[in-house]
């Protein structure tokens, strides 16, 4: 109005003539000149047509109490699934329903809504929706003749699920090198994932919520998925039998860290069980046929995933003085490069681990590496300890045993100077497997030193062993209390999950000595506090900390209420 009034003060003619365009100048968005029929559509040869009533702006009608009805059928659907809490952060959950989101996951299509009663308040009043039920993870059905793992449920964001494998291999990779970060990612980038690798992915994901702030509400729902895709996934050739030992051993990992004994036990019996299965302990067994890239990869991911099996057996089984299940004299296994090398796919000829034991002039390893080579000292001691204690009925055992003594002595020895020579002392504070190592080789020396109690005094040359043996376990418990000096410069998420074994056995070597002498309170409290400041993250040991206590006999106690609870005050700081 106010352009007509100001050109016909002007006098130049309107820029267009009043009224509605017609319908087909609409359509294809030009100018009408408002005639009838217009030019443009005189020009077009089509009929031209003018509707002086405009549609009407806005939603039709009906349609926001269809849109209300649909959201109430949704939550209440929710509302009735028998879940557990809620898995997504709320930011995760909005995502799902922004549009602007553009991240690669599946559309949500709402299933059509049974009849709900219409309590929606009239239209144009503000809509007051309740705080959105958060949405389970997804659960994979495996599809007969297929081989892959079909969603049923919501799928994890896929920024949350590259922030997991991110953590994975930012932390856990750090003590756990058993996946090739490169062909990982490969695999998971396939159009069809197979069920084995989605087992992988989420016992991956699993440990990566345990070990992370973020995204630690997520790791019971994740470690009850892993173990339902596990329950329900096959294992018809080694590719996919690889996945699943790998994953069966990282669940493992979880349920040491986060679990009783006896469940990580069976979990990792698994894990072990597969490793034979696959005959893994004779992968450099005859002639060898890595040739490319791919099959080096493919081959020292098998070398790793036995070298972490084996690791798990005697590390469990001498904290609980079990029978140990692989055998040291069946490998064939070559030891695994360094990380760098398996990383990048560069072909290493790594040395057996009988060559490694058996020379005389030992060469510088892996951190990995070298803990493989002290657990294997320490399974050793260990047997060697039962063998004396079965040994003791025998006249001629006390030859034969110093004789073992001796040996594994020696090779302990050559390999703790060795490690120190080769990796500064600055080296061991920022590295976590090089920590747990440095502590794996002195918790060996406090065995070999438990064992010597058993040497008879009956020569000279024992009372000097014996007397060389008293003065070297207090050495490496000294040892082990210095390295657990250095925890606070590693974050709780990146301290290997063993390292609460060596630090308890230490704990009990330095109890029985505070019986003879008690200056051995400051180095005890280190430990313990070591322990108690690792209970948030890794339970690992926890349980036998609490069972120490409960064993205290209380009747030993005498005195005022006072006096009881000022020993339990005492109890628990050491």
């Amino acid at each position: 109005m106010a352009t007509t009034t100001k050109s016909k003060a002007s006098g130049k003619p309107p820029r267009q003539n009043p009224g509605p365009a017609c319908q087909q100048c609409r359509i294809r968005k030009l100018r009408c000149d408002r005639q009838s029929p217009c030019a443009g559509c005189v020009d077009s040869g089509v009929p031209c047509h003018t509707d002086s009533t405009p549609p009407q702006r806005g939603p039709k009608r009906g349609h926001l109490k269809v849109l209300r009805s649909r959201i109430a059928a949704l939550e209440q659907k929710i509302g009735e699934q028998d879940s557990g809490p809620g898995l997504f952060t709320p930011a995760a959950s909005e995502s799902q329903f922004n549009p602007d989101d553009n991240s690669a996951q599946d559309p949500i299509t709402p299933p059509h809504p049974p009849s709900v009663p219409d309590n929606s308040p009239p239209e144009g009043s503000m809509l007051e929706l309740p705080v959105p039920v958060q949405p389970q993870l997804a659960h994979y059905e495996f599809v007969q003749g297929q081989g892959y793992l079909e969603p049923t449920r919501l799928p994890i964001p896929s920024l949350t699920r590259a922030d997991l494998d991110q953590l994975f291999f930012d932390r856990i990779n750090l003590f756990l090198p058993i996946v090739q970060q490169y062909r990982y990612s490969k695999r998971s980038r396939a159009l069809q994932v197979s069920s084995s690798h989605i087992c992988l992915q989420y016992a991956m994901w699993t440990l990566a919520a345990a070990l992370s702030s973020q995204f630690h509400h997520l790791r019971d729902t994740l470690y009850r998925d892993t173990l339902e895709n596990l329950a329900r996934s096959p294992t018809e050739d080694d590719a996919s039998c690889l996945e699943h030992t790998q994953a069966w051993i990282l669940v493992a990992v979880y349920e040491f860290m986060q679990a009783p004994f006896q469940r990580a036990w069976i979990s990792a019996g698994r894990a072990i069980r597969l490793v034979q299965l696959m005959r893994l302990n004779e992968i450099d067994k005859g002639t060898d046929h890595e040739m490319n890239t791919e099959a080096f990869i493919e081959n020292e991911e098998k070398r790793r995933t036995f070298w972490m099996a084996f690791c798990f057996d005697r590390c469990s089984c001498v904290l609980e003085g079990l029978s140990l299940t692989l055998n040291e004299q069946e490998i064939s296994t070559r030891l695994p490069c360094s990380e760098e090398s398996f990383q990048s796919g560069t072909r290493v000829t790594m040395p057996f681990l009988s060559e490694v034991l058996t020379t005389t002039d030992p060469t510088l390893m892996s951190p990995f590496a070298e803990s493989i080579i002290f657990t294997t000292l320490w399974g050793r001691s260990f047997i060697h300890q039962r063998q004396s204690a079965a040994e003791n009925s025998f006249s001629n055992a006390s030859r034969d045993f110093c004789e073992r003594q001796i040996w594994l002595d020696d090779i302990l020895n050559r390999r703790i100077q060795k490690l120190q020579q080769d990796y500064m002392a600055a080296s061991v504070k920022v590295d976590a497997m090089l920590l747990y190592t440095s502590m794996i080789a002195q918790t060996t020396a406090l065995l070999l030193c438990k064992t010597a109690e058993s040497i008879p005094s009956s020569s000279p040359s024992n009372l000097d062993l014996l007397s060389r043996y008293q003065r070297r376990g207090p050495a490496a418990a000294k040892e082990i209390v210095r390295l657990a000096q250095y925890l606070p410069h590693f974050s709780f998420f990146k301290v290997h999950p063993f390292t609460p074994i060596p630090l308890y056995l230490c704990r009990q070597f330095l109890l029985v000595l505070r019986s003879s002498d008690d200056s051995q309170a400051e180095d005890l409290a280190v430990v313990s506090e070591a322990l108690r400041e690792l209970k948030g993250v890794n339970g690992l040991c926890q349980n036998r900390l609490e069972l120490d206590f409960s064993n205290v006999d209380m009747s030993d106690l005498q005195g005022s209420p006072g006096t009881i609870m000022e020993f339990l005050e005492n109890y628990m700081a050491t």
